[in-house]
């Protein structure tokens, strides 16, 4: 049949082949990629990440010099302190000199002695990490120790500043290493990825570090807690009763990545995702500060009060370089079998111990040492310039696209001209300074779209926002347009949920509720220069993202081109870094720390807590950390919860005031994307919005300031001192505060 269906002559046989060929390769563009137009990472000047992992030392084995009465000899020595190891547990001592005090890596001898669990969990009080290891095509873990039987330990010297200790344990044929240095604030402690063998049957699944440094048993606490970063930052008091059900503090910094998590399953537990890799601990005049350096991105903080498996209050972290996950067992049903995830991640660990004593050791130090390292390790941008007036963050939001008579249509909640009449209006009132977020101005009108230009006729245009845009120059105000980076909507999306839709550690793709996905993260920053380009044609002064970089990031499974969690942030910094440099300034929500650098305002910044039963009370510690660096909002203010309260807490946290409003009613925005936005409209809200900026503009000489001090000086009452002597006192139980001394410049 087919020789009947051919052409005999040859040149229409070459007609014809050439034909298919054609027909083929169209085909099979469209199939594989030929929907990729979109730019080049090259013409937005980004490139790929650059994967740099430590060294392991070579050289001569560690000689051990004269021992004290306990085993410990001399490792490294500075002008501070001096690092102590005892060779058969790989246990350590870091002593300050100024006070002779010493931090242990694990409970003393006197200590242990009066424990009552046995076996393994008396091993790991005496070990300085646990790890889990997993056999092939198990998901049973077993842990290991320094005491775990058939180990052997091998300390190298690292220039006079440490050792470098390499665990063998020839039953499971697999070694890692971790190197202890000392430095001019305290202890590192690391483990290279080059320093991980796994030459058997198991792999290595976690790794907890130094998990009882410095841990306080119960019956001897001293004065002092645990802390955590949840939210702003949490204490876990020594002296509480904790209820049965308090099980401990072991969350994932920068929360779960999306890629191993199920959404079709139900989610009704919310809490503050970690935004800052620190955790910490006090003990009457001496507390460290522990800061995740690398590795943050697949580490959990864990915290613990005394239990059945433990008498110590603990705080330290624990490194994930394999994850467990339900694989689907056919594409019929939603059976799973549970696995665990061949591929070890491929990354460094790397803590730091900044040791802190009297009147440094407490929350506020804590912050301060935090704040040391992320401008010595230039994480934090240029101090902010002094200025007359607080910034007011006014997000008008101009509408939504709703079901309408069994269509959809556009619901218009502030044009254009009402925007521009909102903002006159509002200086008049007496607001000296703001900037304006414009949102809910795409095309499609919804919010996890990519649909956006050109821009929703109703609102005013293009030509619309322009002449808005300009009109705001004119009176000196900066004018952001927000948009969505991570979560698309395939309804009204150029992109397809299949092709461009992140996979999972399951290798499917990952679907939210709905027709809801993840974008891979490389097509969604190369699209946003066409987003650029175009607000850059009306003179838009930068992108403040309500998605993905500062507040989402995760990994993709993909096989032809997996990406990591820190791949993902790379290429998101790397659009702030592009937008500020075409626009002018970048916004994010959250403002974990690895955007810092890249964001010139943060829309609320943590700023309460996770109401855990194990939390006792919040602290401002990331406010502390961060302020005078980049401007910070909380809530805002028509959407509070408590009122009144929730202004102060803004005000005792050194955020800027912000507000969401409309020109016509909420009650237009029910059924568009905005409908959580329940009450914003303007005539409503005016007059309350110039009494909250009255309030919040008396903090203007110390919005480019660092906070110096925090203090609790009753129950209800907080003062937050900042460099220049500025102090301001919060009564939430008056509902008042007060702001003294200082200078103005």
């Amino acid at each position: 049949m087919l020789k009947k269906l051919w052409p005999a002559s040859g040149k229409y046989r070459l007609l014809l082949i050439g034909a298919v060929v054609l027909v083929v390769a169209t085909a099979a563009g469209i199939v594989f990629g030929g929907r990729d137009k979109l730019p080049s990472l090259r013409a937005m000047g980004i490139g790929e990440p650059v994967r740099q992992l430590a060294s392991v030392v070579e050289g001569a084995a560690w000689q051990a010099g004269r021992r004290d009465d306990e085993g410990f000899a001399l490792v490294a020595d500075n002008a501070r302190y001096s690092l102590r190891l005892e060779s058969k547990t790989s246990q350590l001592v870091v002593v300050d000199k100024a006070g002779g005090y010493k931090w242990r890596s694990n409970p003393s001898p006197e200590q242990l002695a009066q424990e009552k669990v046995k076996g393994a969990l008396l091993e790991n009080l005496q070990s300085p990490f646990v790890a889990e290891i997993v056999a092939a095509g198990q998901t049973r873990r077993t842990m290991l120790s320094t005491l775990t039987k058939g180990v052997t330990i091998d300390y190298t010297p690292i220039g006079g500043e440490g050792v470098q200790a390499t665990y063998t344990f020839e039953k499971e044929r697999m070694s890692f290493v971790v190197q202890f240095t000392l430095t001019e604030h305290g202890l590192e402690a690391a483990v290279p990825s080059d320093g991980i063998k796994e030459s058997g049957d198991y792999g290595l699944y976690s790794l907890q570090l130094l998990p009882y440094f410095g841990a306080v048993p119960t019956g001897e606490e001293e004065e002092g807690y645990l802390f955590v970063p949840d939210g702003p930052g949490g204490l876990i008091y020594y002296d509480r009763a904790r209820p049965s059900v308090a099980s401990g503090y072991e969350f994932p910094i920068y929360g779960d990545d999306p890629a191993h998590l199920d959404y079709s399953e139900s989610r009704t537990v919310r809490r503050e995702q970690i935004a800052y890799p620190l955790y910490g601990l006090k003990r009457g005049e001496h507390a460290f500060a522990a800061i995740v350096k690398e590795g943050a991105y697949t580490a959990k903080i864990k915290g613990a009060t005394p239990s059945n498996s433990t008498r110590y209050h603990s705080v330290g972290v624990s490194f994930s370089y394999r994850e467990e996950y339900g694989r689907k067992v056919s594409g019929i049903t939603k059976e799973t079998v549970k696995s665990v995830r061949k591929e070890r991640t491929v990354d460094d660990l790397r803590v730091e111990y900044r040791l802190l004593s009297g009147e440094e050791a407490d929350y506020v130090g804590m912050a301060h040492a935090y704040r040391d390292y992320l401008e010595g390790s230039g994480q934090l941008g240029e101090r902010l310039p002094a200025t007359g007036h607080v910034p007011l963050m006014l997000s008008l939001v101009g509408g939504g696209n709703k079901p309408q008579f069994g269509t959809s249509g556009f619901e218009t909640a502030t044009t254009f001209k009402q925007a521009e009449e909102i903002v006159e209006g509002l200086r008049e009132a007496g607001i000296g300074s703001m900037n304006v977020i414009y949102r809910g101005w795409q095309n499609s009108g919804h919010t996890y779209t990519d649909e956006r230009f050109p821009i929703v006729s109703a609102l005013g245009g293009d030509k619309g926002a322009q002449r808005f845009v300009s009109r705001m120059h004119e009176l000196g105000i900066k004018v952001l347009f927000d948009d969505y980076l991570a979560w698309k909507e395939e309804a009204y999306s150029s992109f397809y949920k299949k092709t461009d839709g992140i996979r999972g550690i399951d290798s499917t793709v990952l679907s939210g509720r709905g027709d809801g996905f993840i974008v891979n993260p490389v097509k969604a920053v190369r699209q946003q220069k066409r987003v650029v380009d175009a607000l850059k044609e009306i003179g838009v002064d930068g992108i403040h993202y309500v998605d993905g970089p500062g507040s989402l990031s995760f990994s993709d499974y993909r096989a032809n081109a997996p990406l990591t969690r820190g791949d993902t942030v790379h290429y998101y910094l790397a659009l702030l870094d592009y937008v500020r440099e075409q626009l002018g300034a970048a916004g994010v929500n959250r403002g974990e720390q690895y955007a810092l650098k890249h964001a010139d305002y943060i829309e609320e910044l943590p700023h309460s807590s996770s109401s855990d039963f194990l939390i006792d009370e919040t602290v401002p510690v990331y406010p502390i950390a961060v302020h005078g660096s980049v401007l910070y909002s909380a809530a805002a203010g028509n959407l509070r919860d408590v009122y009144e309260d929730e202004m102060l807490k803004a005000i005792e946290y050194g955020a800027v005031p912000a507000f969401t409003l409309t020109y016509a009613e909420s009650r237009v925005l029910k059924g568009t994307d905005y409908q959580n936005l329940y009450s914003t409209q303007y005539e409503i809200w005016k007059d309350r919005v110039a009494e909250d900026y009255k309030n919040f503009d008396r903090l203007a000489g110390v919005l480019h300031r660092r906070i110096a001090d925090h203090q609790k000086i009753a129950d209800g009452v907080y003062a937050t001192v900042y460099e220049d002597g500025t102090r301001v006192t919060v009564d939430y139980r008056t509902k008042q505060f007060s702001v003294e001394g200082g200078r103005r410049e």
